[in-house]
């Protein structure tokens, strides 16, 4: 029997492809609860299209960029 709370994604998970999606969009603020949904969307209908658990490239630059900012 599959325990459904096994294919949901974690809080992290979704925060860290909705920050993707900021990212991908070019940071432009405002759009956080659309970003965040759309990550959430993402991430319970297809959980294995995204590797999540390591940040991409862009995820890490785009950190860094806000880091030193």
């Amino acid at each position: 029997m599959n325990n459904k709370n096994e294919e949901l994604p974690t809080h992290e998970q979704i925060e860290r492809r909705a920050y993707q999606i900021y990212l991908e969009h070019g940071f432009h603020p405002g759009n956080e609860l659309t970003d965040w949904l759309a990550a959430e969307k993402e991430l319970t209908e297809a959980p294995e299209a995204w590797d999540i658990k390591e940040p991409s490239a862009k995820f890490d630059s785009g950190l860094r960029k806000h880091a030193t900012a």
